[in-house]
């Protein structure tokens, strides 16, 4: 989506702020937010970022998450660390953290039951204890260095509430899915499109919960996404 949006194949897209050339786009809505997630197995040893030491992470959507994945790398000097990175595809996932052909995986996507379900899924459904979130400690200066992204808690008992899984808050990163538009698309199209959406969505929302997540992009002048103006005006009100 990414790609066709920057090459102009399309006046509109859904795309994920960290993917692509987006430096002609601009934002008419914030579609979801989709979090960091770092996961190891249940029972596993791996608690934060630095008993991740000569470890083989699997990440799910390697390409995708090229930005990301450098991010990490240099933040916490993986190479020297002897962190590896293999690129999985979700069906493969499980298997390679049976095989401990990975010790833990990287998986991006919104905390919403439909993905949660999900992840619990890729993992032993007997074990008595969940998943292990691991923290990325350094969220906050990744966060200042790259603005496609924000620091994040993940809520306490987010993947299981009793006993609550994690047992605290867990501190990582956060990018978002927005709709942008062109900077040469009409701004009337674009308030007619930005209003039918938010009523839409209203409608939609009982069938696809994930549609509460659609909300107002960030309206300052310094957003890292600029506001399409057809939008500002439905968000403002003009």
């Amino acid at each position: 989506a990414a790609n066709s949006f920057s090459s102009k194949k399309v006046d509109l897209a859904v795309v994920r702020g960290d993917v692509g050339d987006l430096s002609q786009a601009q934002a008419v809505a914030i579609v979801a937010h989709t979090v960091v997630l770092l996961v190891a197995p249940p029972g596993s040893g791996i608690s934060d970022m630095a008993s991740l030491k000569r470890a083989a992470i699997g990440v799910v959507g390697a390409e995708t998450n090229k930005r990301l994945i450098k991010l990490l790398s240099d933040e916490y000097d993986f190479a020297r660390s002897g962190v590896t990175l293999k690129n999985l595809a979700l069906p493969d996932v499980r298997r390679a953290l049976e095989t401990k052909d990975v010790r833990a995986i990287l998986i991006v996507m919104p905390l919403a039951e439909k993905y949660l379900t999900l992840l619990r899924g890729l993992f032993p459904l007997a074990a008595k204890s969940g998943p292990v979130l691991i923290p990325i400690e350094s969220a906050g200066a990744i966060a200042e260095k790259d603005k496609a992204y924000d620091s994040f808690d993940v809520p306490k008992g987010t993947l299981r509430g009793s006993p609550a899984n994690p047992s605290d808050d867990v501190t990582t990163l956060r990018t978002s899915f927005y709709l942008v538009a062109q900077k040469t698309l009409d701004s009337d199209v674009v308030t007619d499109l930005t209003e039918s959406l938010m009523n839409a969505r209203r409608d939609l929302l009982a069938e696809y919960p994930l549609l509460g997540q659609i909300t107002t992009p960030d309206t300052d002048a310094s957003a890292y996404i600029p506001l399409h103006p057809g939008a500002a005006a439905l968000y403002n009100g003009t």
